[in-house]
């Protein structure tokens, strides 16, 4: 039986796991409360210091958010992929938006005012927790990359910016898990908290290991086992 423009909008929310254990009535209810909104490769959504007014569902497309240093250069703090949401956290405590987010590639995203979002929130008070759990994720993950940061050898960084990668959005080929995202050498060495010279070396260390390939223009994991247990025992070199 084909599916019907309705049955399309709520089992595109339903994929988004905060949304999956709620009911055909709430996710119409949460749609109809949602403007889709398209952008363009390179186009900012918003603006670190704008005032909190929307909430943003990524639909198609991916994300990255900025965080501009004091040299003036933007350093990528993380990336939002179809399924997430972001911007949720100026949102909440009514803060200007941490972080510039700028579109990766063309993107569509579902917009949800602020005043509408509490009001759904509200309704559903079990959302609420679902949001919790969320924060809590990212916490866990920030406080990973702080460690990371500050205790842990450059190499292992990008390992762990590659691996963090291929795990998030890397698609299985009979070459192995290719990365594919319109993301550079410099955008992984910001992620990485490195030099691009660094990431460079540490990339063709990889490639001589047999365990990444970059020939066809984009990162292709061959052996992700091989780079998860490197990084897991904290043995990247470059």
């Amino acid at each position: 039986m084909p599916e019907s423009k309705g049955d399309a909008k709520v089992n595109l929310l339903w994929k988004i796991p905060m949304f999956s254990f709620m009911d055909r009535e709430a996710l119409d209810r949460l749609y109809a409360l949602a403007e889709p909104r398209s952008f363009g490769k390179g186009e900012y959504i918003f603006m670190e210091c704008d005032p909190p007014r929307e909430l943003y569902i990524v639909t198609r497309g991916e994300v990255k958010m900025l965080k501009q240093t004091e040299s003036g250069r933007e350093m990528i703090v993380e990336l939002a992929y179809p399924g997430d949401i972001f911007g949720e956290e100026a949102v909440f405590d009514g803060k200007p938006y941490p972080l510039t987010a700028q579109c990766l590639e063309d993107c569509e995203l579902l917009v949800v005012s602020r005043s509408d979002f509490f009001d759904f929130l509200r309704e559903n008070p079990d959302l609420a927790l679902e949001f919790i759990t969320e924060f809590a994720r990212r916490l866990r993950l920030a406080q990973d990359t702080i460690r990371a940061l500050a205790a842990e050898r450059v190499e292992w960084r990008v390992g762990r910016v590659l691996n963090l990668l291929a795990a998030r959005v890397g698609q299985k080929g009979p070459d192995g898990v290719s990365i594919n995202l319109p993301i550079t050498r410099q955008d992984i060495a910001d992620m990485a908290g490195t030099t691009v010279e660094t990431t460079i070396r540490v990339i063709s260390h990889l490639k001589k290991l047999g365990i990444c390939d970059t020939s066809k223009g984009k990162i292709v994991i061959t052996d992700p086992e091989q780079l998860g247990n490197m990084v897991r025992e904290g043995c990247v070199q470059g």
